[in-house]
């Protein structure tokens, strides 16, 4: 059983370090009547030998606009034809983004403003110097990743560019255990998040720096195609990050904005009062500040008396810009934490999920949206 436990597990973390399979899309597609793009010889991708990765597109650009032509419409031109695809709006032919275990930097901060360097970002936040390494951390996240059996995903923010016009939408999670099906209000269709077995990757990693216990890791990387971004960190027990997933074709482009958290639950109940503190990350989703980082202090209280907890996310920084952001503090009170130590109210734009991790409830996570923030949130108990 413990063997299957952490064969489950490893599945979990190994698929979020990769992007979401693309012959799920493929197959989706063509059930609408859609074909992939041909190859250099003129043949369908997807009639090809059952190679590793025939089924795809001959480019990643190719790919990347396959894709997204599931969603909008769309031109493809691959080397022997040109087909205009013709599906609006329709995200059941797969989410055409990827999650990595590595967490980093998200988002590029105003085009005007200069990148804050880790010192500054400590300076502005009140992170002391790093306690460890982010190799220290990328080697950790090895040893913790086979416990791993849980996932929670924010709401989606996507946007998609093309020659014409943009367009914007949300795709709202539903998560049990390691999935997270993903639906979209508008057109009532849905996609499942599935983790399946993909390779290791890391990215370009930095150390920006350390509270109670938790040292936040900016990274950067590049994996079949998508620029990948995040900022967060992994805990003993646990990863929070905020992740963005930018693809770019000859015509379009895309960028998929989430909160991730993933560990070890304790799935106990809490027995006597405690408290927890940490960092949170977050990003805003309007005004003249949408996109930017924001870095903060997460603190958890528990009271067995009252048997509720409060979540308080405060001295919220906006480390693009330099500058305190102008909703400081952000607020759950009285939350029911259920028998498995986990804890979930609200919907989107205004909800919090999260749980307890590790032994004897070590360690807290989870994701936050509320006052046009989202992010996620980590902490070690005190």
């Amino acid at each position: 059983q413990s063997s299957s436990k952490n064969n489950t597990a490893q599945q979990v973390v190994s698929a979020l370090v990769s992007v979401l399979p693309a012959w799920a899309e493929s197959v989706r597609c063509r059930r609408r009547g859609i074909r992939a793009p041909q190859g250099e010889d003129g043949i369908e991708s997807a009639e090809r030998p059952r190679k590793k990765h025939a089924h795809l597109p001959a480019s990643h650009t190719q790919l990347t606009e396959y894709r997204l032509s599931c969603r909008f419409s769309a031109r493809i031109r691959p080397a022997a034809a040109t087909r205009e695809i013709d599906m609006r709006h329709h995200p059941a032919c797969g989410l055409a983004v990827g999650t990595a275990l590595f967490l980093a930097a998200c988002g590029n901060g105003p085009a005007s403003m200069p990148a804050l360097s880790p010192g500054d970002i400590r300076n502005l936040t009140g992170l002391s110097a790093p306690i460890e390494t982010a190799a220290a951390q990328q080697a950790r996240q090895q040893e913790n990743s086979a416990r791993v059996d849980s996932l929670i995903l924010s709401t989606m923010r996507v946007e998609v560019a093309g020659p014409d016009d943009t367009r914007r939408f949300r795709l709202l999670p539903e998560c049990s255990g390691a999935r997270c099906e993903m639906h979209d209000p508008v057109t009532g269709t849905s996609d499942m998040f599935d983790l399946s077995t993909s390779p290791v990757v890391r990215g370009d990693a930095e150390a920006i720096g350390s509270a109670h216990g938790i040292t936040l890791l900016s990274e950067t990387g590049r994996h079949m195609g998508a620029d990948r971004a995040s900022l967060g960190a992994w805990m003993e027990h646990g990863s929070f990050g905020l992740f963005t997933d930018r693809v770019r074709g000859e015509s379009v482009e895309s960028s998929y904005s989430y909160a991730l958290v993933l560990g070890d639950l304790t799935r106990r109940p809490l027995t006597g009062s405690a408290s927890w503190l940490g960092i949170m990350v977050g990003t805003t989703t309007s005004g003249d500040e949408e996109g930017d980082r924001l870095v903060g202090t997460a603190a958890l209280n528990y009271d067995m008396a009252a048997g509720g907890l409060d979540a308080a996310f405060s001295g919220i920084r906006n480390i693009d810009r330099g500058t305190a952001h102008a909703i400081g503090t952000v607020i759950f009170s009285d939350l029911e934490v259920g028998p498995d130590g986990t804890f979930s109210r609200g919907q989107s734009g205004t909800r919090i999920h999260g749980g307890f991790q590790g032994p004897g409830h070590a360690e807290a996570a989870g994701i936050f949206e509320q006052s046009d923030i989202f992010g996620a949130f980590g902490a070690t108990r005190q």
